[in-house]
């Protein structure tokens, strides 16, 4: 049960790491989002120690400057606290959705599959937030200090923290306009950070070597959360590809590679017919056991080039269960997500939080939003954050029994290309994405910014 401080606004506990005893936990074994829901939210100038014990070291206030932050929410009726309530529109739902009637204040450590400087779709709100004081000085510092230090840290650590920065980097590239009085003050402060992110980015840069030995977490992760064998021959899954571009990839601005996994419900005779039957096909989900999406990390090598990592950021999991009369009686949910202190302290773990149907997420405001504590704004552009349930989340883009699945949706005319099945050893899909991002204007423009003195 979570607990809540008194006063106006109720104050939700951290999503993840009880800081103190992570260790003692961990080695006995207690999931870490039980913990978290009976931990006193930590006030919001305590810094997490997600790459060292000392909280005042460069990279855990990096760390702190880009993803911990206060949000004001409203719960959905679904969740403890979400009472009273009040019904309002929501387009991803057949119905009214029941909300809180006060905005509640949670805490997020930041700790997970998020992109930093949130909330980040269609508003340069969270952006505004690093450019602004105190975050502006405490972050410029961070990143100077760590420019400063003598000592290279491990691979895995530097791998973790450079897409972290990326992702900072080309949040600030894209947002080169702030309006009002402080717009250009914000301007000029943002052309200060750059250059500090890709100089910082570059230094973390490894080589082919040390990309190589990265840790497979999924791996790692499959023992301990029994995932799928998505990788192993035989297992009865197949990575397919039918259309190049995927939302997910271009949400993540091409620096994470979004991999389609399905399981057909029975062995196909011919694999290449039956994939070709799901394309654009009602009820794709009657042919279909299962289907995942692993979201992958990409890395820039000291040498400026994009390539593939063995570091999984995310999973999501649907299963579809039937009776005897293969009618649908209903879809399972999960997530998998990455938490960058549990991997670097547990690496056997695989680094990945298990979230189940009713785990507390933010809605997206649209159904392109792959954004974190995204605004649920109303026609007047103003709202705020609303949390509900993975569940819930899910049916917002998905439909009400979770079975859409856009990957084989078009609304184009036949004859369609056909499905192909892709080597999940090979990487395909995410050399792919990488040598898209080489050509982008804001990966130029990093390696340029990486060159200045």
């Amino acid at each position: 049960m979570s607990r809540y401080s008194s006063g106006d606004s109720l104050r939700v506990s951290p999503p993840w790491l009880v800081w103190g005893a992570v260790a003692l936990i961990l080695s006995l074994g207690i999931a870490l989002t039980q913990l978290n829901s009976q931990a006193n939210p930590a006030p919001t100038t305590e810094r997490p120690p997600i790459y060292a014990h000392d909280p005042n070291d460069a990279w855990n206030r990096i760390f702190f400057c880009l993803f911990t932050r206060t949000v004001k929410t409203r719960l959905s009726a679904e969740l403890d606290a979400g009472a009273p309530s009040i019904r309002i529109p929501y387009s991803g739902f057949p119905h009214e959705l029941a909300v809180s009637t006060r905005p509640l204040e949670r805490l997020e450590i930041g700790d997970r599959a998020i992109e930093p400087l949130y909330p980040s779709f269609i508003t340069s709100l969270g952006v505004s937030q690093v450019l602004s004081e105190p975050l502006y000085t405490q972050f410029k510092q961070a990143l100077t200090d760590a420019l400063e230090e003598k000592t290279a840290r491990p691979p895995l650590d530097r791998a973790l923290m450079q897409s972290d920065l990326w992702a900072a980097h080309d949040l600030l590239f894209q947002n080169s306009y702030f309006a009002g009085a402080e717009g250009q003050q914000l301007t000029a402060r943002r052309e200060q950070l750059l250059p500090l992110l890709a100089r910082l980015i570059k230094r973390l840069g490894l080589t082919q070597e040390e990309i190589t030995a990265l840790p497979d977490n999924y791996a790692s992760a499959s023992v301990g959360a029994h995932l799928p064998g998505l990788f192993e021959p035989g297992s009865g899954w197949l990575e397919v590809q039918w259309h190049l571009h995927r939302m997910h990839d271009h949400a993540a601005d091409y620096r994470r590679a979004a991999r389609i996994f399905v399981k057909p419900a029975s062995l196909p005779t011919d694999t290449q017919e039956f994939l070709n039957s799901l394309r654009n096909a009602p009820g794709i989900t009657s042919k279909l056991d299962a289907v995942a999406l692993v979201i992958q990390d990409l890395l820039i090598q000291n040498d400026g080039k994009v390539v593939p990592s063995r570091l999984t950021y995310d999973i999501q999991l649907r299963r579809f269960i039937r009776n005897e009369q293969g009618a649908l009686i209903r879809t399972e949910v999960e997530e998998y997500e990455l938490s960058r202190r549990l991997l670097l302290i547990k690496p056997a773990s695989g680094g990945l939080v298990g979230l189940d149907e009713k785990a507390p997420v933010y809605l997206p405001e649209a159904g392109n939003d792959y954004g974190f504590a995204s605004l649920e704004r109303n026609r007047r552009g103003e709202g705020l954050p609303i949390l509900v349930t993975l569940r819930a989340r899910c049916i917002a883009c998905h439909a009400q029994d979770i079975t859409g699945m856009f990957s084989f949706s078009t609304n184009s005319q036949p004859p369609f290309p056909p499905v192909a099945q892709l080597n999940p050893l090979n990487n395909d899909h995410a050399f792919y994405v990488a040598k898209r991002k080489m050509e982008r204007d804001d990966f130029k423009a990093l390696i340029e910014e990486g060159k200045a003195r």
